[in-house]
Order: C-alpha cells, then structure tokens, then sequence
C-alpha cells in the first residue's frame, strides 16, 4: 500500500468529499528550500491550509506565512503569551468560568516543542516521503469508521483529548504529533470560520505510523459495520475505481440477530 493507494481506497470505501491531507514539518532552511512544494504567496491560517489542501492544494508555510496568532503558537512558530498560559486570557474572553479551569486547558494543550523552520500541507496522495500527521475532515459518520478501522488494530485510544478550541491546529495536528497516537475533534468556532467547514463535519487526526493500519482496517470492518443500503454505494464506487468487491458480503453485520421486540410479557 502506498500514499495513493491507501487514498483511493479511503475515498471508495467511504465516499469522503475531501481527499485525507498529509502534513510534515520542516527543522531546517535547508529542507524547507529542497522541498519541491511549492511556496504559498500570500498568509493563510493554517486551519484553512488544511481546508485548502483536502480540495486539492498543496503548499508549504513558514511563519510568515501564518495568518492566525493562536495556529502559530500550536505549531512553535510563536511563544505561547503569558496571558494564554497562566489563562487569563480566555477567561477574559469569557470562554471559562474560572483562571484555574483555563489554566488546567493551556497545560493540558500540547503545542510542538521544537520550533520548526516551516511545514508542507497537501493531498496525502501527493506526497513522495511520510508525513508526520494525516487529517480527514468529513461527515460525523466517515469519522466513526474513521475510528473503527483505527481500533482494529489497536482498540481504544487513551489519549484522545478535545475541548472545541484549537481544533485543526491542537487537536489534529500538534496532539497526534507529540503523542503518537490518534485523535478527534468537533472543529472550533474560529476554524469553522476562516475556513469554512460545513456544520455537520468533524476531524480526524493520526501520526502517520497508524495510516495504513487505519486504512487496513477500514476494508476489514466493512462486513460487520455496514449496512446493506452503504455497501451497496460501495460496490458502486468499487467498479468506478477498477477495485475487486468480491469480499463485499451482504445480509452480514456483527449484530445481525442481537435485538428484539414485541410486547413484554
């Protein structure tokens, strides 16, 4: 399996609207200026970076290029301001009850450690080396077999932490990055906003070590989870993209037979 491959099959299983985005961070000037992405020319949050690249962009960013203060301190391109870490700041935005409960969301926030020169944010598909995180964005649904192909392999997810703000940015991209694992987010009222998700989408994101396991298990948990009506749409999309859907298997879930009805005697 490889970048593209895994994406179409994503794609086809689950009929996402976005392609999965792919991001990798950049230490040096050197490998930032040898990355044949191009350079985007103008600022853009990074929130809607993602946004941008799940249609079809692909781009690479420095700090100049960041056109949200609170995205460029999750990704190390700026301190966090005293205000923010001791939670002055959100209380006085009302956005808390208490300093200490906005304190305990800054300390509990795991923004990148080491100060990075620039990052590329594109289509999974158009990479040519691993990125560090993958990202899909789609409906609540494609976001549970999201989660049910990552849990074929690995089960429940410790780590997995969200709290409406710093969506994109934390929650999918710098959370991951420094725990390794996966994690979901509703989106925020600012990314929601500057790029324009629609209301009834979430996010996913993962280190990459667990893209292919996820995509693996997405194709394995097709018989027990979907419904007739969905593997039917499968199928379909199977034959659009020259894939086999011999092991698509209908009348079969995990709980055919498990519940009942009728008048309680």
């Amino acid at each position: 399996m490889n970048y593209k491959d895994s994406t179409n099959t994503v794609m086809t299983y689950l009929g996402l609207e976005r392609k999965p985005v792919g991001v990798k961070f950049l230490f040096t000037e050197e490998e930032y200026n040898n990355s044949k992405v191009p350079e985007r020319g103008r600022k853009v949050a990074y929130c809607n970076s993602v946004n941008l690249a799940s249609r079809g962009e692909a781009m690479k960013l420095r700090a100049e290029h960041q056109g949200c203060f609170n995205g460029s301190v999750a990704l190390g391109f700026n301190p966090a301001p005293p205000k923010m870490a001791n939670g002055e700041a959100r209380v006085g935005l009302g956005i808390y009850d208490n300093v200490e409960t906005s304190k305990s969301v800054s300390d509990t926030m795991q923004f990148m450690k080491e100060k990075p020169y620039g990052l590329t944010v594109m289509p999974l598909d158009m990479y040519e080396e691993d990125p560090d995180v993958v990202i899909v964005v789609g409906k609540s649904y494609n976001i549970m077999r999201m989660i049910q192909g990552y849990s074929y392999h690995n089960g429940y997810s410790p780590n997995m932490q969200t709290v409406g703000l710093q969506a994109v940015c934390h929650d999918l991209t710098t959370y991951p990055y420094n725990t390794g694992d996966m994690n979901i987010t509703f989106l925020c009222p600012g990314t929601r906003l500057v790029a324009d998700w629609q209301q009834d989408e979430i996010g996913i994101g993962m280190a990459f070590k667990h893209w292919y396991g996820t995509v693996e298990g997405i194709v394995e948990t097709t018989n027990p989870f979907e419904r007739d009506n969905n593997k039917k749409k499968i199928v379909e999309r199977m034959k659009e993209n020259n894939i086999d859907s011999s092991d698509i298997e209908f009348g079969k879930n995990y709980d055919k037979g498990g519940y009942s009805g009728g008048i309680v005697e």
